[in-house]
C-alpha cells in the first residue's frame, strides 16, 4: 500500500453563532499545533498566523496576536507569531504589536501587503508607506538596543491580479528596500535621548526625518557596487523576458491544444 503522510488540517472557525463550542475549538486547536510541533524535522520552525475574520465571519479560531502568541507558546519552543501586515482591523497599530512580539521574543515573520479595508494583498507600501516604515522602525531600534538582528522570515503574500505579477514584485522588492532604508537611517541615540525627555516634538521629528530622506541614490550606488542595475524595474523591461516567456508559453498551448484535438 503507499505510504499515507500524517496530514493535519485545521478550521478557520464558525459562521453562526452556536455553530460550536469557542473553548473547544480552542482546545482542539492546540493539541493539533502540538502535534504537528511535535512533526517539525530538525531545521524546521512553525509560524502562527491570526486573522480577525475571513473566511469564517462569526469567529475566527486565531482572531489576534494574542491567540496567536498564547497558542505559539503552546505548540512549542520553535513556534513563534507571523504577522500578515493585511491581517488587521481598521486603524489597528500593527507596529505596536511587532514592538510587543519582539520584545517577547515571538516575531517570527511577516506576510507583507497593503491594505486599504480589509485583506486586500495590495502592493507594499503602495497604500500606507509611513506605516511600513513604522514597522521596520521598530526592528531597527530593537536591533540597535540588543545589539543583533531579530531572526525574522520576510515574506510577501500579495495579490497580483491587475498589475504585471514580475513587475509588481520587482516594485514591491523596491519598496521595502526604500522604506528599510528610510527606518536604518533613523538616529536611535538621539531618539532614546528624547524619549527619555519625553520631548515629543523632537522625537517624532527624527522619525520624520528619517521617513522622508530620499534614499534611492544611495539604494542605486548600493546595487551598482554590487553589479546590479542601478534601477531593477527599467532593467527587467529592457531584457524582453516577459515577452519571451509570453510567447514561450501561448506556444506551448497552442501545441497542447492541436494535440488534445
Amino acid at each position: 500500500a503507499p505510504h499515507r503522510p500524517n496530514w493535519h488540517w485545521f478550521a478557520d472557525g464558525t459562521n453562526f453563532p452556536g455553530s460550536g463550542s469557542i473553548r473547544q475549538r480552542k482546545r482542539w486547536f492546540t493539541e493539533g499545533l502540538r502535534a504537528v510541533h511535535e512533526a517539525l524535522a530538525g531545521d524546521m520552525r512553525m509560524l502562527v498566523e491570526y486573522k480577525p475574520f475571513e473566511p469564517a465571519f462569526y469567529h475566527t479560531d486565531i482572531a489576534d496576536w494574542g491567540m496567536a502568541l498564547l497558542l505559539a507558546r503552546a505548540a512549542g519552543d520553535r513556534a513563534k507569531v507571523l504577522v500578515d501586515t493585511g491581517h488587521h482591523y481598521q486603524t489597528q497599530n500593527i507596529e505596536q504589536i511587532v514592538a510587543w512580539l519582539l520584545d517577547e521574543d515571538m516575531l517570527g515573520g511577516f506576510h507583507f501587503n497593503d491594505r486599504r479595508y480589509a485583506d486586500d494583498d495590495l502592493t507594499l507600501g503602495s497604500i500606507d508607506p509611513y506605516q511600513v516604515f513604522r514597522i521596520f522602525h521598530e526592528i531597527c531600534f530593537y536591533t540597535w538596543e540588543r545589539g543583533h538582528a531579530p531572526d525574522i522570515a520576510y515574506m510577501v503574500d500579495q495579490s497580483h491580479n491587475l498589475k504585471n505579477k514580475i513587475e509588481e514584485m520587482i516594485q514591491t522588492a523596491m519598496n521595502a528596500q526604500e522604506l528599510f532604508l528610510k527606518a536604518a537611517l533613523v538616529d536611535h541615540e538621539a531618539l532614546a535621548a528624547a524619549q527619555a525627555n519625553s520631548d515629543l516634538i523632537d522625537s517624532e521629528e527624527i522619525l520624520r526625518s528619517a521617513f522622508f530622506t530620499d534614499v534611492r541614490p544611495l539604494l542605486r550606488e548600493w546595487r551598482q557596487a554590487r553589479g546590479l542595475h542601478p534601477e531593477p524595474l527599467s532593467a527587467f523591461r529592457a531584457s524582453g523576458y516577459l515577452e519571451r516567456i509570453v510567447e514561450a508559453r501561448a506556444g506551448r498551448n497552442r501545441a497542447a491544444l492541436s494535440s488534445y484535438a
